[in-house]
């Protein structure tokens, strides 16, 4: 009896079949690596929230095969853009199809942040957990990571709601340790549910929920030990140019 292909395999020949590229190359694009969902899930197992743990790496698999179809649909954009357009526009079509079909399967829209806003639980999930030890560094780091440098991009993700009920409630009953590496994990998760309470109404509202998420990641790299904003330089003019240059003391 053959044996089950692994699920890269599978996907390669699903995109040969659609693009008509070379099966080693498709094989290549479906090939797994460690992003930053897969650390701070490896970091919630390690830390003993499994079930958070399981539904990030679910997320992750998910987006990243639809991510590996529209990057399918940009290799013949690429190849073939001025030399056969209509094949690029039938390819690209067909493999966008096919990435919402991957999304929409468990629930997702492309256009929507509701994948990223199950990313932002966990990383919530992940700095509460730290705020709890005395040296949380590793959970706190894997959750910073998740954070991308735009302030105003994290604003939306943040009062994204995600497919099922979720609360940030729990910020306000954290306590541990009294350790810096403790209390700068607390004040990011008790950031990211002010963040998370912000409405959708405007620019106003937009800039604000910014604002608080550039506390929330300065908050999350002092409860990783490492300098608040390094390497995050548009995070770091949001907080020059919109902030006056200082995070409130809260």
């Amino acid at each position: 009896m053959p044996k089950k292909q692994p699920r890269a395999a599978q996907l390669a020949r699903q995109i040969q079949a659609v693009t008509g590229l070379p099966y080693t190359r498709c094989l290549k694009m479906c090939e797994p690596s460690e992003g930053s969902w897969v650390r701070l899930a490896r970091e919630l197992r390690t830390a003993g929230l499994t079930e958070a743990a399981d539904h990030l790496l679910a997320v992750d698999a998910v987006t990243t095969e639809a991510s590996t179809w529209f990057s399918a649909g940009g290799e013949i954009e690429g190849l073939y853009y001025y030399t056969d357009n209509p094949r690029v526009q039938r390819t690209y079509d067909a493999c966008s199809d096919a990435a919402d079909a991957v999304l929409n399967r468990v629930g997702f829209d492309r256009h929507s942040w509701d994948s990223d806003a199950e990313v932002y639980h966990a990383a919530f999930l992940a700095l509460s957990k730290a705020g709890t030890l005395p040296d949380g560094r590793t959970l706190a780091r894997a959750a910073l990571d998740v954070f991308a440098d735009d302030a105003t991009w994290c604003s939306d993700v943040i009062r994204s709601k995600g497919r099922a009920p979720f609360t940030y409630d729990t910020a306000a009953g954290l306590t541990g340790p009294g350790t810096p590496t403790a209390v700068a994990a607390r004040k990011a998760a008790r950031a990211m549910a002010r963040a998370a309470a912000i409405p959708f109404h405007g620019d106003e509202e937009w800039y604000e929920a910014a604002g608080v998420m550039v506390e929330v990641m300065w908050h999350a790299a002092e409860a990783a030990g490492l300098p608040p904003l390094e390497g995050r330089p548009n995070c770091q003019d949001h907080l020059r140019d919109f902030m006056d240059g200082e995070i409130p003391q809260r």
